[in-house]
């Protein structure tokens, strides 16, 4: 057996998407494939950034890459997120996905990139790799709430794939210290298990004030982010809820939504500690991990 990592090709890519949906989608009772949900990722033009460990055509392990610039209180980084690690079950337990993501990292650090971080509950598979975990996230949930019937004046909702992505960027530009600015591309991906993604944005038009990024799974609403002047939460607070039985909300613990949606929404909340990072240069320090937290909507 001559084990080799290399890049995918397009047509191990249309292999391999059935067998991440398998195992990531569709045992987990979810629906979407891959494909769809991260459109720049599983792409043919993005075959150079999914890896795989191979014997000829046939794959052992892969692992799926994203590049992303990451500004924080003054800082530039290069960040690499690493997704949908991958082994054949009957191949499990021979340090096939270990080799991969050993042979990864080398690379992501020949080619300048300074981090690389990835969400996992088994951490401790990744731990024996040099991988820390670190992770500010949190998660709040509550049910059904009673919400006025009439949405407030200036709010408008909208599938996110018809928006104005440029207000949305200008407002994170204006209101976030930490951020992985996007492109028309990364508002293109529905994380999991979303079906689809709705924009709430409140303003005047042309200064929007705020905005949030809600998701929809059937009667459970996800809400990824809300960012803006702090006025504008209470405003776009009954159009989030609106319509679910549930309610999800992804944040970080230094957020100045998560002080807001403490106040008296009745989320319940719980720690979500799935983040781990590689320092792969001097200017990643353990330290920079503890306090980075990246937003649920950009992760693969």
């Amino acid at each position: 057996m001559s084990l080799v990592v290399r890049t995918a090709s397009p047509a191990d890519l249309e292999r391999l998407v059935p067998q991440l949906d398998q195992q990531f989608v569709f045992s987990r009772g979810r629906c979407v494939s891959l494909a769809q949900r991260f459109p720049a990722v599983y792409s043919a033009e993005n075959c150079v950034n999914v890896f795989l460990l191979a014997d000829d055509d046939q794959v052992m392990s892969a692992l799926a890459c994203k590049h992303f610039d990451w500004v924080c209180r003054g800082g530039h980084w290069r960040g690499a997120m690493i997704g949908a690690v991958h082994t054949q079950t009957e191949l499990r337990g021979h340090g096939f996905a270990s080799r991969l993501m050993e042979e990864v990292a080398e690379r992501l650090r020949a080619g300048g990139v300074e981090f690389a971080v990835l969400w996992t509950a088994v951490p401790a598979f990744y731990a024996r790799l040099g991988w820390i975990s670190a992770d500010r996230g949190v998660l709040g949930k509550i049910g059904q709430t009673q919400i006025p019937t009439a949405p407030p004046d200036g709010v408008i909702k909208m599938p996110l794939d018809a928006a104005d992505l440029s207000h949305i960027e200008r407002i994170r530009q204006r209101w976030c210290d930490c951020r992985a600015p996007r492109r028309a591309d990364d508002y293109r991906q529905l994380p999991l298990p979303a079906e689809s993604v709705d924009l709430i944005m409140w303003g005047d038009g042309i200064d929007y004030a705020g905005y949030a990024l809600v998701g929809n799974a059937g009667e459970t609403g996800i809400l990824y982010e809300m960012i803006g002047h702090p006025d504008a939460f209470p405003v776009l607070w009954p159009d989030i809820c609106r319509g679910y039985r549930q309610l999800l909300a992804n944040d970080t613990t230094d957020s100045a939504s998560y002080r807001w949606l403490c106040q008296g929404t009745g989320l319940v909340w719980s720690t979500k500690p799935l983040a781990t990072w590689l320092p792969l240069s001097a200017t990643v320090t353990v330290e920079h991990a503890a306090r980075w937290y990246i937003p649920y909507f950009d992760r693969i």
